[in-house]
């Protein structure tokens, strides 16, 4: 439909635009009609529906395939890194003088990072960085290293080191490192492989070797700081806890009927399942408190009847496959809704699910032995699959949509009034009344552009309700001075379309079109001065 009224409007532009490069032939005003083809298009049920919706069945009848994601538990809901890494302070409780080169500082620190009931033997960092922070008070150049040993990319350790300026009489010198950990794999098993949550670090310290001697006094320091910023995790093992996660109220934008205003729709069947994807390496318990469907723009609101809602259902834990092309082998659980009163929570048309979701994880404790994983390309995911053949019965079946809108004439060029004939070759088997609206500046419908009377007949149909024959229909609209200087004031226009079936359940097939021809017959003053 915006293809057609923008093709109308540019074709009157061009036709203006030519006329205007005529020579003056003296200063005269010049009456003429002018009869034009405007548009001839075709129109499928494609323009209704996404076209990757759709899918034919043998017989050519289409089938509406839709999926909607519900809930989604991310890696991050199970584990997350802390902020504190190192924080490792050297001080002297008396003076001494230290040489070029000489060591003061060597501390190697296995820190038990605070992962909540998590215990990590083992995590892969997808993103990430260290913010590494040195406050030097000594007045020399310091050499100093951190170094996480139980880190590495590739076999390399995870090493820095960087010479500090000295500070000066009356200020610290301040030095900060930003480190990307990005791709690391860190063993967090402890020095002795027997443990978890354990990160081995290591801070050294050095007079800068080609510097100076310095008197290092009591009030001096040298302090190391380093903490995690963004970290994102791709893969981590060990146990991840006995934890509850409750969703709380929940919406998941429902778009099927996005471009439905109002209106009724009955459809002859429904598949529906809820597919449960587990793709963590920890089982889980799950139970649905409700799920409804919502239709913001009629109020109306449909809750599911279903021995799903209130029951709870276990599910396995995923298998690691140590394929890096394909890690994951989720768990699938799936529950059949289409014996419940599905067909009533769709032909609500609903633009919102509701839902309440309550899940558990290692329902049982540590069955694993430690051997829980998470992978961040994999979680736990609930979604509505669902087919609908595309048999209905339409009642008013309202679909609206807004285009910017623009009509400029050229100067010393009118439309003084004029008739628009639409010639509609219908081949679906329902009527369908158009209208198409003018909105102004404040965004006030000024005016309709169609007439009354403007219904577009249904194809002729069989016993069946298969289309046999297409049904041709004329529309003429009149437009008078009166209503171009309304087109003139319009910004953007609405496009209703009003579509009925009868009562028996029309079955649509992938051959079905309508296609439309418009001319336009108009009288025109071309003012020559």
């Amino acid at each position: 439909m915006k293809n057609k009224l923008l093709i109308f409007f540019e074709i009157i532009f061009l036709f203006l635009l030519f006329n205007a490069c005529r020579k003056n032939i003296g200063n005269a005003d010049w009456d003429t009609d002018i009869i034009t083809p405007l548009i001839k298009t075709e129109l499928t049920i494609n323009n209704l529906l996404v076209d990757s919706l759709l899918h034919s069945n043998a017989d050519s009848s289409l089938v509406l395939v839709y999926n909607n994601t519900l809930y989604n538990l991310s890696i991050d809901s199970l584990v997350s890194f802390p902020d504190s890494i190192t924080h490792q302070y050297f001080h002297l409780p008396l003076t001494i003088t230290a040489n070029p080169g000489q060591q003061v500082l060597n501390i190697t620190d296995n820190k038990n990072l605070n992962l909540g009931d998590a215990q990590l033997t083992r995590a892969i960092i997808k993103s990430g960085k260290i913010v590494l922070k040195i406050r030097n008070t000594i007045q020399e150049k310091m050499l100093c290293t951190y170094k996480i040993p139980c880190a590495d990319i590739n076999g390399i350790l995870l090493e820095v080191t960087e010479l500090i300026p000295a500070a000066s009489i009356n200020a610290p010198y301040e030095f900060t490192k930003i480190i990307d950990i990005s791709g690391y794999n860190i063993n967090l098993k402890g020095p002795n492989n027997t443990s978890y949550n354990k990160l081995t670090s290591v801070t050294q310290a050095w007079v800068d070797p080609n510097g100076n001697q310095v008197t290092v006094t009591n009030n001096d320091s040298l302090l190391f700081d380093a903490q995690f910023k963004d970290v994102i995790i791709d893969y981590a093992k060990g146990y991840f806890g006995s934890n509850s996660v409750a969703s709380g109220i929940k919406y998941s934008e429902f778009s099927l009927f996005n471009k439905i205003i109002s209106g009724q729709i009955n459809l002859e069947s429904i598949k529906l399942k809820l597919h449960i994807s587990n793709g963590f390496g920890v089982d889980a318990r799950f139970v649905f408190n409700s799920i409804k469907s919502i239709n913001t723009r009629t109020n109306t609101t449909v809750s599911l009847a279903s021995s799903l809602i209130g029951s709870y259902i276990n599910i396995n834990r995923a298998n690691e496959t140590y394929n890096v092309a394909n890690p994951v082998i989720p768990s699938v659980f799936e529950y059949n809704l289409s014996n419940s009163n599905i067909k009533q929570l769709i032909e609500n048309l609903p633009d919102k699910i509701e839902y309440s979701l309550d899940i558990a994880t290692n329902p049982l404790g540590n069955i694993s032995s430690g051997n829980d994983f998470v992978f961040n390309s994999a979680g736990f995911k609930a979604n509505l699959d669902m087919e609908i053949p595309l048999s209905l019965i339409a009642t008013n079946l309202t679909l609206a949509d807004t285009l910017n809108f623009n009509l400029n004439p050229q100067q010393g060029y009118q439309i003084n009034n004029g008739k628009l004939t639409l010639i509609a070759d219908n081949g679906f088997p329902f009527s369908s009344q158009l209208q198409i609206y003018l909105v102004d500046a404040n965004n006030t419908i000024s005016d309709s552009l169609l007439g009354t009377e403007n219904i577009i007949f249904p194809a002729y149909i069989n016993s069946l309700n298969q289309v046999t024959q297409i049904k041709q229909t004329k529309l003429s609209v009149l437009i008078t001075s009166e209503k171009l200087i309304k087109m003139y004031d319009a910004k953007k226009v609405i496009i209703l379309s009003r579509f009925n079936t009868t009562n028996a359940y029309t079955r649509i097939y992938n051959n079905y079109s309508l296609k439309l021809k418009l001319s336009g017959d108009f009288n025109m003053t071309l003012n020559n001065e």
